[in-house]
Formats: C-alpha cells, structure tokens, sequence
C-alpha cells in the first residue's frame, strides 16, 4: 500500500477523541436524564468536486501513544521511511491540562478523470485524491519525539526564533524542540490520494488556520521528491 492511512488517522485521532475508559453500564433514572444537556451543529458544503464537513465538538485529550506513523513510502532508488514517523508522544500536559479541540473540519476532493468536462462529483467514474481532516481551533501541548515529518509548522508553535514557516520534506527539524505548544491555532493533516501526483503522501501542517493550511505553498517543482 502507498499509504497506511489507519496509522496517518491515529495522529488525528490524538487530537479528536478522548482516551479509552472502561466501565460498567447501568441504567439513568429520570431525574439523570433530565440533568443531560448538550448542544451541536453540522455544516456540510459541496462546491465543485469538493466537499466539506464541519463539526461544532469540543473535546478534552490525556493520553500516551507509542508510535504514529503516516505515509509510507519507497523512492525509485529503493529508500524508503514514513512522511510522519512520532513516537512516545504524550498529548496534553496532565489530566488537568488537557489537549483541547473545538470544531473539527472535514474537506475532500474528487476527480471524475474526464479532461472534456469539467469535474463533477455527482460522476460515477470520481475517485477520491485527497483528504483533509483538522481543527481551526487547537489548545495544548504535544511532547515527543517527533523522528520525521513531512509538511508545515508555525515557528511560534516550538518556539523557534524565526518567522518564516518550519518547513519539512521528511525531515527532523521538530526533533530539536520536543513539543509542540498550540495556542488556539490549527492542527491539520493533508493527505494526496492521487497516485499519479508528485506530492502523493501525507502533510502535517501545524500552527495555522484552515484556509492557509488548505492552501499552503511547498516552493521547489522538487519539493516531495527531495
């Protein structure tokens, strides 16, 4: 497989779901019930051959993850690694400094593979080239050893003395830093399913918000096959 895409969704599950919990069912009362409140909104916008999804949650995360791995990957001179290979990572600072999520985006594109006609994803021959999950609105810290990444981070996210976006080609610039401190920014991965793309693969871009992350410019015709 090109992507082990159940891997590249366990980084974005650090940021979306809550940690395991075991317990036992048993049954509310009526005056348990009557406590719940709850509230919640869903956007959905097709445009063209795209689509996004966008979910009004707020979720809180403490947890540990061994290994997360996206985006395997093997060159034509037989080398091989991961766009994103993190480990021991540790979201949140402790149960009482969650990571914390509000609002989750879903975008995807679609190609109906027909140079005549403009696309459309009512098509029956589209195919899915690329996916598109994040948050506008990340609040927390995450610490690891971040071994490889491919894509983008803001430099006030590792605290770094530039201005100029963290930009990385599998590359281990994040190992120098240990942590990632979002403040209310976005956190997005940016996966191109289009085999016949140079840029096939899997982008974290860390630190900026859904237009500039959807939209960021690698520079280099040669950027992903570095």
């Amino acid at each position: 497989m090109l992507f082990m895409l159940a891997s590249g969704m366990v980084i974005v599950a650090m940021s979306v779901l809550p940690p395991p919990c075991h317990a036992e069912m048993s049954e509310m009362s009526n005056a348990q019930m009557a406590k719940i409140r709850g509230h919640g909104a869903t956007n959905l916008y097709i445009e063209g051959n795209s689509v996004r999804l966008f979910l009004d949650v707020h979720m809180e995360t403490y947890g540990e993850i061994d290994s997360a791995k996206a985006g395997y990957y093997e060159n034509m001179d037989g080398a091989n690694g991961w766009d994103m290979d993190w480990n021991n990572l540790t979201l949140g600072q402790s149960i009482d400094t969650p990571l914390v999520t509000d609002g989750l985006v879903f975008r995807v594109e679609f190609d109906d593979n027909d140079a005549t006609t403009e696309n459309d994803i009512n098509a029956s021959n589209k195919q899915l080239e690329r996916f598109f999950i994040g948050t506008n609105n990340m609040s927390g810290q995450i610490s690891g050893d971040f071994t490889t990444t491919t894509g983008a981070v803001h430099p006030d996210v590792v605290g770094a003395s530039q201005t100029a976006p963290i930009v990385m080609n599998r590359g281990n610039d994040l190992q120098a830093y240990g942590a990632l401190n979002i403040s209310n920014s976005g956190f997005f991965i940016d996966m191109n399913l289009d085999g016949q793309s140079p840029e096939r693969g899997i982008k974290t871009i860390v630190g900026y918000p859904e237009t500039k992350a959807y939209n960021f410019t690698f520079s280099g015709d040669d950027w992903w096959q570095d």
